[in-house]
C-alpha cells in the first residue's frame, strides 16, 4: 500500500463521517427554520428608561410592541438609537436581533463544515484512481 492509497482511504472515511454528521445537522437547521417561520425586518428604536435599562420599541401591523433588552441580545452598535430587528410573521410581538436563531445558525454552520469535509474527502478518495 502506497501513500496515494492511504490518502484515498482516509478521504473516503472522512467523507462518510462528514455525511453521517452533516446531513442530520442540515435537516435540523431546515426544521428549525420551518418552525420559526419567515422573519421580517423592522426598525427598532432603543431607549433607556429611568432605571437605565435599555428598551426596544417597534411597530408591527399598527401595533406598538416593547421589550427590555437583555445581555443575551447582541447589539452590533451599542451607541445607536435605531437598529434593524426581525419579527416572526407568526408572532410579531417577539423581536429578534438576528435574522436566524442561534440554534439554526449553529446547525447550519456545523452542516456546512461537515458537508465541506464530505466534498474534500470524496475528492481525496478519487486521487488514487487518477494518479
Amino acid at each position: 500500500m502506497n501513500i496515494l492509497d492511504t490518502i484515498g482511504i482516509i478521504g473516503e472515511m472522512l467523507s462518510w463521517i462528514g455525511a453521517v454528521i452533516g446531513i442530520p445537522f442540515l435537516i435540523a437547521a431546515l426544521i428549525i427554520a420551518a418552525i420559526d417561520g419567515q422573519r421580517t425586518p423592522t426598525n427598532v428604536t432603543i431607549v433607556e428608561d429611568l432605571d437605565q435599562q435599555r428598551i426596544a420599541i417597534w411597530s408591527v401591523k399598527e401595533r406598538i410592541c416593547t421589550r427590555t433588552l437583555t445581555p443575551r441580545d447582541d447589539l452590533r452598535d451599542h451607541d445607536s438609537a435605531t437598529v434593524i430587528g426581525y419579527v416572526s410573521e407568526r408572532r410579531p410581538e417577539r423581536l429578534h436581533l438576528h435574522k436566524r436563531s442561534h440554534a439554526e445558525r449553529l446547525c447550519r454552520t456545523l452542516a456546512l463544515t461537515m458537508l465541506s469535509t464530505v466534498a474534500i474527502g470524496f475528492l481525496a478518495s478519487l486521487l488514487p484512481m487518477f494518479w
